[in-house]
Order: structure tokens, then sequence, then C-alpha cells
């Protein structure tokens, strides 16, 4: 709009204001002629305090403009006014320094309107944080971060997951196709210097998983993510996304283990090529243990005496439920439920401390899930601040440019004009000083959420370590139940040799039956030394996850408190020199 015809002014229609400009200085003015020094002179007489002159065309056409389309209100004039009274003392409008000081904005005068451009637009995300602030929040902590590099050993590899492809196979039932994801992992070793890549899909992350449960029994293995098969159905459009991420932190946590970490499982997994079900080296890696069918049809015969009921060796070095020995199940069900209600067994102090110590776990489980909940519901609203400190600045932004437009209206030496355009720069310089809060809000959440990690990762294994002490518990029952049995054999066995025989010349029955019941003493005598040495073997792995569990959280955590107050104090620091530096603009 030409500011030199001031009988247009105030009746063009209002303008819609979309996204702000990048650029946040005003847009440049119409030239206007030279000014004639007469009607300067007489301008000046005219704007002078206490002239109010009736017939000043551009007091008539300010009412005029309020009459007709009300945006422009007697509040707004006030304010206006006082920001013209205020840069006139200052030194005028050609003295005054608009600048926004919270994130050093350039002058909102005519001179800095060729830099205007107009492609940009101004939102959020594109105020990237500055070199200055960026530095200063991530200055701590070195090159692990702000809360320092991992206490924890580094792994031997570096594992990765990536690339999901959708397959389609033949399903179980005939003249149907069923459909799976196979994930790219990528395996770096150090040692030496080579690179493995493999196509797994989630059912051999379940079969690694239950292998590992099995061969290494009372070690704290960090469990595999879920299934979540009801996400999967819903067609969440992230479920794959998130199910690769699980999968590489599942990969990464076995690897950064002591022992799983070097295991034969995990080396297979990671590097057989093909398929991993009909894989050799997998295949050889695998227990033996009957089918469930198997189990099913064998408790008949078990409990006529036409089959054996005594555990063999392997049988007894595994749990129960790994087998497929229903009876013994039953048995050693029975044993458990005996000892609660009934007789609660003797144990070793050694023991007795274990089982202590594993309520402790449940219990401190207990606590980390409610840390882990407040410390979320802490980064979402420190995360909602953020947002609502962005979306603040921002519109002290737009108000900055409504402002400069208005003034450009105005005339740029008229007070209106002027007082707009200082309006402007007081907008303009809170509202970057917000934004820039905004931005270092959600770098510092960023960290806060990095820094926080060993609290979520502490809860995650807390599962595997209390399953991990009952194995041990499981492996101390299943000595107690073949304990059991094999003292009954035995005075089962005193009591047909002391009964004597029958007949005149001995009872040859009555001798191939204790025989028979000798011959299963000296396999139960087998089978209870493996299961003792299985109880120790799993006793002496959870003493030595105990202790390596404890010195790590002590690291971790103090890494943790170290990490998360740094965060908290550097950003709090430089919000207070940010709000400092608009508090010393606006004084002087």
């Amino acid at each position: 709009m030409d500011v030199a015809d001031p009988l247009r002014f105030g009746q063009e229609e209002e303008e819609e204001h979309g996204e702000v400009l990048l650029d946040e200085e005003p847009l440049a003015p119409a030239a206007e002629p030279p000014p004639n020094p007469a009607a300067a002179a007489s301008a000046a007489a005219a704007s002078a305090p206490g002239s109010a002159n009736s017939s000043d065309p551009l007091s008539l056409l300010v009412g005029r403009a309020e009459a007709a389309t009300g945006h422009c209100d007697m509040y707004h004039v006030q304010q206006q006014q006082a920001a013209a009274s205020r840069t006139q003392q200052q030194g005028g409008p050609a003295g005054g320094d608009h600048r926004g000081g919270a994130a050093g904005g350039s002058s909102s005068g005519p001179a800095a309107a060729s830099r205007h451009c107009p492609q940009d637009s101004l939102t959020l995300d594109s105020l990237e944080i500055g070199a200055d602030d960026s530095s200063f929040l991530s200055g701590a902590g070195g090159e692990g971060g702000v809360a320092g590099p991992s206490t924890r050993p580094a792994p031997a590899m570096h594992i990765s997951v990536s690339d999901p492809v959708r397959r389609v196979g033949d399903s179980m039932i005939p003249g149907f196709t069923s459909t799976h994801t196979e994930y790219l992992v990528t395996t770096t070793l150090e040692n030496p210097r080579r690179r493995v890549e493999v196509r797994r899909r989630f059912r051999d992350f379940v079969a690694l998983a239950d292998l590992l449960a099995i061969t290494q029994r009372g070690y704290f293995v960090f469990p595999r993510p879920d299934k979540n098969t009801l996400d999967q159905q819903l067609g969440k459009t992230d479920f794959v996304e998130v199910r690769r991420l699980e999968l590489e932190r599942y990969l990464c946590k076995l690897a950064a283990h002591p022992v799983v970490g070097r295991s034969e499982e995990l080396k297979v997994f990671l590097e057989a090529e093909g398929s991993l079900d009909k894989n050799f080296s997998w295949q050889q890696l695998q227990p033996v243990r009957g089918s469930l069918l198997e189990g099913i049809g064998r408790l008949p015969r078990q409990l006529i005496g036409s089959d054996s009921s005594v555990p063999t060796t392997v049988e007894a070095q595994q749990n129960a439920r790994n087998t497929s020995d229903l009876l013994r199940r039953f048995r050693e069900l029975g044993e458990r439920m005996r000892q609660e209600y009934k007789a609660p067994p003797v144990l070793q102090d050694q023991e007795v401390k274990l089982r202590e110590q594993r309520a402790g776990v449940e219990e401190y489980a207990d606590k980390l899930a409610a840390a882990s909940r407040r410390a979320e519901l802490m980064v979402k609203e420190f995360e909602e601040m953020g947002a609502v400190m962005g979306d603040l600045g921002l519109s002290l932004m737009k108000l900055a440019k409504y402002e400069d437009e208005e003034g450009s209206k105005c005339g740029q030496y008229s007070d209106l004009g002027v007082g707009a355009r200082a309006v402007g720069a007081d907008a303009r310089r809170v509202g970057q000083a917000a934004v820039r809060q905004s931005r270092l809000a959600r770098m510092a959440n960023g960290q806060a959420m990095e820094a926080l990690e060993p609290l979520h990762d502490e809860l995650a294994v807390s599962p595997a370590v209390t399953a991990a002490l009952r194995e041990r518990e499981a492996a101390l029952l299943t000595v107690q139940s073949i304990e059991d049995d094999l003292e009954r054999r035995r005075r089962a066995v005193a009591a047909l040799e002391e009964a004597g025989p029958r007949r005149v010349g001995g009872d040859a029955a009555k001798a191939r039956k204790v025989a028979a019941m000798q011959n299963e003493v000296s396999a139960l005598e087998a089978a209870l030394t493996a299961a003792q040495q299985e109880y120790e073997r799993v006793k002496a792995r959870n003493l030595e996850e105990l202790e390596r569990v404890r010195q790590e959280r002590s690291a971790e955590f103090a890494r943790l408190a170290k990490g998360f107050a740094e965060v908290d104090a550097l950003f709090g620091q430089r919000c207070l020199d940010i709000w400092r530096g608009v508090s010393g603009e606006f004084s002087t």
C-alpha cells in the first residue's frame, strides 16, 4: 500500500496472515518522495505535544479505520504511541536499535528489509538450535554423552538390525499362505575384522531365547521382546520399526553379556547363512527333549510300572518343564506344595540368603517400575513445556511481523509507525528467546532420556534376574524330589529283603523285583549326582551374576545421577543467560 495516499489508509480489506516468514525483518515500505521542507515543518508542528489539530488527516483516517474495520483498537493505539515516545527519547526512529537480543536478531529498520527472504516460512522445526547453545548443553560428559561413557565392558562385536522385508510363505493349512517379516542382522566383528549379514525372522529370535534359557541356565540373560500379536493385527504403522529397534537392543544386550556374548549359540545365530531351522550347527546345539504328546503317551505306562519313571542324567540337569516327563512334573509340583504348606525343607545358609535376595529383587523391581513411570512422566511434562514455550515464541514473532506491517502502513516516520516497529521489536526479542528455550528444552529432553537409560535397562532386566534365581530353586527342587524318590525306593528294597523268601529254596519273582528296584536305585543315584552338580553350577552362576550386577548397577546409577544433574543444571543456566540478556536489553 502506498502510504503517500492518505485517503486509502484503513479502507482495504484486512489481509490474511499466513505463515510467518523466517527472516524476522519487516517488509520494505514503499518509496516515499523527498519530503518538502515546508510540509515537514508543518507536520512537525502538528505532531508536537499539545497541538491537537482536529483537521489532521492522519488522525481522521485512524478514526475511520477503527470505525470501519475494528482492527486497531484504542489499547493498540495507546501502546504504539507509548512505544513511539520511548523510541524518540532513545534517539528517534533512525537511531533506535530494534534488534532481538535473545537470538541476535537484526535491525527491523528499512535498511534491513533488503535481506528479506520470502521463500522461507517460520516453523518451530525450521529454527535450529544455535551452535553456541548446542555446544554449551553438550559440553559435559565427553564422548559418551552428557552422562559420560558407560561403565559396562564394550562388546567384542557391533550388531545392527535393519531393512525389514515382508515375505510370503506356505501356511500350515494347505491352500493358504502366511506372511512374515525378515530383518537384516549385520554383525561387525573386531578381531578379526569382518562383517557378516544374515536374514532372521521373529521366530528365530524366539528360538534363540528358548535355547539360551536352557544352555545358559542361571545367567541373567536379557529377555527377548514380546510378540505383540495384537498390535500386529491392528496394523499399526510403526509396529515393524518398533520391533526392529527392540530386536536390535536385544541382540546388543546379549552381545554385551560377558558369558552369553561369547556363547556358541549367539555366534551361530549371527553367522549361520540361510534358514536357521535347516542349519546343521544350529541343530547340534538343540537339547534332546521329547514332545508333549510323547509325555502324554508315556504317562499311563509310568503309572502302571511298564515304563521307567526314573529321570536320566541328562533330564535331571534340565528344568522339568523342558522335558516330556509329565510324571516328574507332577512329583515336583507335589513336593513344592508339601514344602509350602506342611514341612518346609531345611536349607543351607547360602541358599537362605539367596532366597532372601530373590525376594528383595522382586521388591526392588516394583520400586524400579514406579521410578520408571515417574521418569517417563517427567520427560513428557518437560517436552510439553518446551512445546508450549515454542508456541509462545512463534506467536510473539507473528505479532512482531504484524506490527512491522502495520508500521509500514502508517508511515516510516509517523508516531504510529515508529511505535508499531518498537512493539514489533520487543515482541520479536521475547519471542526469539522463547523459541531458543524451546529448542534447548528439546535437546535437553533428549539428553535427559539418554541419562535415564540405565534406569529403564535395570527395569527391563529385572525379570531375567528373578527367572535366573528361580531356576536355581527349581534345580534344588529337582534334587529334593529325586532324594525323596530315592529314599522311598531304598526303603522298599530293604523291606523286600527283610521279608525273606516265601518258598523253600527262594522266590525267583521276588529276586527279580529286588534286582529291578536296585537298578532303579542305582539310576536314581546317578540322576541325583547329576542334579546336584547342576544345582551347584546354577548356584555359582547366580552368585557370580549377582556380584556383577551389583557392581554395574552402582556405577551406572552414579552415571545416571551425574548425567541428569548436569543436563538440568546446564539447561537452567543457559535459560538464565538468555532471559538475563533479554532483561538487559529492555533495561537499556
